[in-house]
C-alpha cells in the first residue's frame, strides 16, 4: 500500500508538472487507485511560481456536506499547517459578494483573505476535495504579480 500509493502520487505530481498551475478534475476511477471514497470528488494538480507572483484559485463552491483545498509538498503531504495558513474549508474560506472564493497562493502575504502561504517553497502540489458535493466545482485558476492584486 504504502508503495504503491508513493509511486502513483509521484506519477500524478509529474503529470501535473507538465502543466503548471491548474487543477483537474480526478475522475472516480482514477481515485480509487488512492483507495479514495465514491462521496468525495477531487481536483488537483501541482502549482509553481516565482516570489512575485501569485496563483489565484477562483472557485464557485458547490452545495457540499464539506470542501478543502490544501497546499501540498511533491508527495502530496500537506504544508506545514501547524505553523502556517496552508489550507481552507468550508467553514474559513471567505466566500466573496459575487458567490466565488477566490483563493491567493503566494509566498508573500497580499492583505487577501483566503490567502494560502506556499512557506518558502517555489512549487509543490495542491488538491481541492468536495464531500458529497451535488454538482462538480466549477473551478478556474491564474497567475498574476503580486503587485497586479487588489487590496483593501
Amino acid at each position: 500500500f504504502v508503495a504503491g500509493t508513493a509511486d502513483m502520487f509521484a506519477r500524478w505530481t509529474e503529470e501535473f508538472r507538465d502543466s503548471p498551475n491548474r487543477l483537474f478534475p480526478i475522475d472516480s476511477e482514477r481515485a480509487s487507485g488512492a483507495h479514495g471514497d465514491p462521496n468525495i470528488s477531487f481536483h488537483m494538480g501541482a502549482w509553481q511560481l516565482e516570489d512575485d507572483q501569485a496563483l489565484v484559485v477562483e472557485l464557485t463552491p458547490p452545495a457540499c456536506l464539506y470542501r478543502n483545498f490544501q497546499l501540498n509538498n511533491y508527495w502530496m503531504e500537506s504544508l506545514d499547517y501547524r505553523w502556517h495558513r496552508v489550507h481552507l474549508n468550508s467553514h474559513d474560506a471567505v466566500v466573496d459578494g459575487d458567490g466565488i472564493v477566490r483563493i491567493v497562493v503566494a509566498q508573500r502575504d497580499p492583505k487577501l483573505a483566503n490567502w494560502l502561504y506556499t512557506t518558502g517553497h517555489s512549487h509543490g502540489t495542491m488538491g481541492l476535495r468536495c464531500i458529497k458535493a451535488q454538482v462538480a466545482a466549477a473551478v478556474k485558476t491564474r497567475v498574476c504579480r503580486l503587485s497586479e492584486l487588489a487590496s483593501p
